[in-house]
């Protein structure tokens, strides 16, 4: 995810990456969700806020799918570049 911040808040954000439908769409959906909100507002996009977006129910390998773009957002916001406890230890 690429993020331009203007005046505090987030102006365009866009994505690229190749995955599944399920993680394009909750992608998609999640840059639209937060664009004007502010680096603050965005950190509290949670994953019930994402699954709510997509609107269907979901399995355990599909759940993974759909929290990708969360997962890379909270990474975006908080400026971090491994999730703590994924070092493979």
């Amino acid at each position: 995810m690429d993020f331009k911040i203007k005046d505090g808040r987030i102006d365009q954000v866009r994505f690229s990456g190749h995955g599944c439908s399920i993680s394009q769409a909750a992608a998609s959906m999640l840059c639209e969700r937060i664009e004007g909100m502010t680096l603050e507002e965005a950190k509290k996009i949670s994953r019930d806020d994402v699954l709510e977006m997509l609107g269907i129910e979901l399995g355990p390998v599909r759940l993974k799918c759909a929290l990708l773009a969360l997962k890379t957002l909270k990474g975006g916001v908080y400026g971090i570049h491994q999730w703590p406890g994924e070092d493979g230890t």
